[in-house]
């Protein structure tokens, strides 16, 4: 077999699934604190059919700041809370959590030595709900259509 170093640009590939709309588990959500003082919630996102179920397919940002509230409001509703009054959520309310996510491919360059990577992320409006049953919870998901939010 001959490998000719030279013969393609390296990439760094991180994309385990190809763009399109996944059945996703909320699967871990780590919070932290930003430099504005604000919090954001890092949620690790697993694939819940397939044959890569249980596998890690993407991680997507909440952030708590004004003019991060509404992408906030969309997720929660897409994974069954209420959003049409106010509510008070703790990350582990979170976990097991299921929705529709739409992925889509980014390609970037390594601020160190320009080196291509690809990477999968969530399109800003690209929850859903998944209907049915929200496992870890054990309650109906009844969210509320984006169009319907009151705000």
């Amino acid at each position: 077999m001959h490998i000719d170093p030279d013969a393609a640009e390296p990439i760094d590939d991180f994309v385990v699934v190809e763009d399109g709309d996944y059945l996703l588990r909320i699967a871990e959500v780590r919070e932290s604190d930003r430099s504005d003082g604000r919090i954001s919630w890092m949620l690790r996102l697993e694939l819940v059919e397939g044959a890569l179920a249980g596998r890690t397919a993407v991680t997507d940002w909440l952030n708590f700041s004004d003019r991060g509230m509404h992408r906030v409001r969309h997720v929660l509703a897409a994974v069954g809370f209420d959003v049409s009054a106010p509510l008070d959520v703790d990350p582990e309310e979170l976990l097991g959590r299921r929705a529709i996510v739409r992925l889509e491919t980014q390609e970037t360059r390594r601020r160190s030595d320009g080196r291509p990577q690809r990477r999968s992320r969530v399109t800003y409006d690209g929850w859903a709900p998944a209907g049915g049953v929200s496992e870890g919870t054990g309650a109906a998901e009844e969210a509320i259509p984006v169009d319907a939010m009151p705000f």
